[in-house]
């Protein structure tokens, strides 16, 4: 089984509530309509059971997403270390990123589907510190 791998587009946060802002990447998922039909399933069934962990590369960050229930799939997004090291400190300390889905062929007409995932957010620190080498 081939895992789905995205790269991380544009990161910043989506506002939730009032004073209430989410750690947000999007990702293109045109080639992994498994993928995109997470945020359908999201909607109308929750996010269910879901697992995260994440791995340092030399200059690449991984976050691997696993959910189980209410279906299984799995999915990795890759952040540049550099980068994305403040917003991935950001994502570890809010325990939580939202995932905008997009099509780079519909994009401009239509919004994202959304999926929020918990993280592991110790997890994500303890990567996040590794010594250089």
């Amino acid at each position: 089984m081939s895992v789905p791998f995205f790269v991380a587009q544009e990161i910043g946060r989506t506002l939730i509530g009032e004073n209430e802002w989410m750690p947000t990447v999007t990702i293109d998922v045109s080639d992994s309509p498994e993928v995109a039909d997470l945020a359908r399933v999201h909607a109308v069934e929750g996010i269910g059971d879901v697992s995260t962990h994440a791995i340092r590369r030399d200059d690449m960050v991984v976050v691997g997403v696993q959910l189980t229930k209410p279906v299984e799939a799995i999915f990795a997004v890759a952040f540049h270390y550099e980068l994305h090291r403040e917003f991935l400190q950001e994502v570890a300390d809010a325990g939580t990123l939202l995932f905008a889905t997009t099509n780079t062929e519909t994009a401009h007409e239509e919004h994202p589907l959304w999926l929020s995932v918990d993280i592991d957010g110790s997890s994500l620190r303890r990567t996040l510190n590794l010594d250089d080498k």
